[in-house]
């Protein structure tokens, strides 16, 4: 690769990294080119991006970010999935690439600021999704003023009846 090119790359990678809020590294070694175009199109569906780049490249991208925890990680085959929107759909579609690819394996992640293992990237892929935890949120917002409304009718029927 030629040096304009490379600094070309490394511009990219770090305006990525700049507007990213979490990132996954995952090493790829012996992945069929369909299983990674079927990786691709679940993380773009969760508004995330997927990027393949030397470990070199990537290390300069990251210095001086807040992913640069994951600096050492980049070694061997490796890619890099991101977003700056909804960290549980990320989560959700790097563990499903992970079970269904045993030739894949997760390296590292930086989720909201904080460096996650492999464990962690479980526990966020079983949460449910943002829309649903918002309509939950929503619901027991609600359910306290459909409760008083309920108390009160009763009241009313009460003092009605008598």
């Amino acid at each position: 690769m030629e040096k304009n090119k490379k600094i070309a790359e490394v511009a990219v990678l770090k305006e990525t990294f700049a507007s990213a809020t979490s990132a996954v590294v995952i090493e790829f070694k012996g992945l069929v080119v369909g299983k990674d175009t079927a990786f691709r199109k679940s993380i773009r569906e969760s508004k995330a991006q997927y990027r393949v780049s030397k470990n070199t490249l990537l290390r300069l991208a990251v210095k001086d970010t807040s992913f640069e925890a994951l600096g050492g990680s980049f070694k061997g085959s490796s890619a890099i999935a991101t977003t700056k929107d909804d960290v549980i759909a990320l989560a959700k579609a790097v563990n499903g690439f992970l079970k269904d690819n045993p030739a894949a394996t997760f390296k590292a992640g930086v989720m909201d600021g904080k460096l996650i293992d492999a464990k962690q990237l479980q526990v966020l892929a079983d949460l449910p999704s943002r829309e649903v935890l918002i309509s939950k949120l929503l619901f027991l917002m609600q359910y306290p003023i459909s409760g008083l409304a309920v108390v009160l009718d009763g009241v009313r029927k009460q003092k009605a009846g008598e």
